[in-house]
């Protein structure tokens, strides 16, 4: 039988956490959830569906800040590619 990676790395985390499968699983399914959420948070965000205060409020000021600055980076370099600029 071929052991798959992902069946190695829980093998893994549950023998060097000293944690039951079902807690490793719990806690892989709420991080995993997690980062999706701030992936779709993001992108909400960024074709204007979710207002800058929820972003501002769930990520906070920092990472608020590092979005818009990539956002408007962004815009910058195709309004140039375009001509715009």
């Amino acid at each position: 039988m071929i052991e798959h990676p992902l069946t190695q790395q829980l093998e893994f985390v549950v023998t060097e956490s000293k944690q039951d499968e079902a807690s490793v699983l719990a806690q892989a399914v709420r991080r995993g959830l997690e980062l999706l959420y701030k992936e779709a948070l993001i992108e909400a965000f960024l074709m204007r569906r979710v207002p800058r205060e929820k972003i501002l409020h769930e990520l906070g000021a920092e990472e608020l800040a590092e979005l818009e600055y990539q956002r408007d980076a962004f815009q910058h370099d195709v309004a140039w590619g375009l001509g715009n600029e």
